[in-house]
């Protein structure tokens, strides 16, 4: 029985939590720390400054034995060091917890990238064969297979798009569309496609968000003008693309250009960034 449990825990999930819960507690360490250093700084002050003279017994130095009933000496400089170090040992201590974390976590999301663009490479690679073997043109594959190459690198070269999050059949429905492979998806999606599309986001958004999807639709809608082959599917690829979440956060984060740039990398197409170019600087 407690076998079965141990199997079921997720020890990624426990390491992670794990070391954020320990930052926190570092944290609070150094913020209580900081406050005993202020305390103990304000006295180890005045009592630096105070004339020996004016010093009360227990504070100056002993010339002699001290009674048995003297009060103990306060060396509230001492006090503020020991204080001190506890502070820098804990923003030391954190600042490693912080640094494995974020290891940690630029590994896991470099192998999730990694696995799938393996997926949607091995995807690709057998529509581009589907669509090849009823005319048995191996040139046009061959073409194909570069451009496709081409197109995972412009997709996945960018560390600042988290192409990893977006389900992998969206992945693949937007780059066959851009490879004019969208006929063998559509026959063969059920074998690498997980959940479709998610619904698109709740609520109104601000004027500014619909200022930014305007001029992002211009930008796409220009770029798409320019392509001859398979351009209805494309336009149905874009609108899917449009619904899925990354696109929300991508329209607040990123100038309209830049995600428009984005948004064509997803679909397997070249963005045609002569379009209109901005005077002023293209925030949406």
């Amino acid at each position: 029985m407690k076998r079965g449990a141990d199997s079921d825990l997720d020890v990624q999930a426990q390491c992670r939590s794990l070391a954020l819960q320990q930052i926190g507690m570092l944290t609070r360490i150094a913020e209580i720390g900081m406050r005993l250093v202020e305390a103990t700084g304000a006295k180890a002050i005045a009592q630096a400054e105070r004339p020996e003279a004016e010093r009360p017994e227990a504070e100056q130095p002993d010339t002699e034995a001290p009674r048995a009933d003297a009060p103990a000496s306060v060396d509230h400089g001492l006090a503020f060091a020991r204080h001190a170090q506890t502070v820098q040992r804990a923003l030391a201590l954190r600042a490693r917890t912080a640094d494995s974390l974020c290891t940690r976590d630029k590994a896991d999301r470099k192998a999730r990238r990694a696995r799938q663009r393996d997926h949607v490479t091995e995807a690709l690679f057998a529509l581009i064969w589907d669509a090849a073997r009823p005319t048995g043109d191996l040139e046009e594959a061959e073409f194909r297979i570069t451009e496709m190459r081409d197109q995972l690198d412009e997709l996945y070269d960018d560390e600042e798009d988290r192409v990893e999050d977006r389900p992998v059949g969206s992945v693949i429905a937007g780059l066959a569309c851009g490879l004019r492979l969208s006929e063998q998806w559509h026959r063969r999606a059920t074998d690498w496609s997980d959940l479709a599309y998610p619904p698109p986001p709740a609520g109104t958004p601000a004027g500014i968000r619909e200022r930014r999807r305007a001029r992002l639709h211009e930008l796409m809608q220009h770029t798409l003008d320019g392509i001859v082959v398979g351009q209805a599917a494309l336009r149905a690829a874009l609108e899917a693309r449009l619904k899925e979440p990354d696109v929300e956060a991508l329209i607040d984060a990123e100038p309209p250009m830049r995600a428009a740039r984005r948004l064509c990398a997803s679909l397997g197409i070249d963005f045609d960034a002569a379009y209109r170019e901005p005077k002023q600087p293209d925030t949406g």
